[in-house]
């Protein structure tokens, strides 16, 4: 026995539940936050304010970037969980 406790069926499959409820809200909380900051983006690219150097839209583009994959990989793993389940 590892670590000296074990889980029932039942405490498994709560678990189990908890964790994709948990996955859902974090991504709906990812799409509304890459949903702002798009918006925030394209604000910044029309209006171009002097402050707003190359390096803030490359920063800019790079968090865009690492939330579409965020998003990929999430429904690639929820596509997954469907076919499993």
């Amino acid at each position: 026995m590892l670590y000296g406790w074990t889980m029932s069926d039942s405490e498994l499959d709560e678990f189990s539940a908890g964790q994709r409820e948990k996955s859902v809200t974090l991504r709906i909380e990812l799409a509304g936050v890459a949903e702002v900051l798009r918006e925030l983006f394209n604000l910044l690219e029309q209006y171009a304010p002097t402050w707003y150097t190359e390096e803030h839209h490359n920063r800019a583009v790079a968090a865009l970037r690492v939330l579409e994959e965020s998003r990929r990989v999430g429904k690639a793993e929820a596509a997954r969980s469907q076919k499993a389940g």
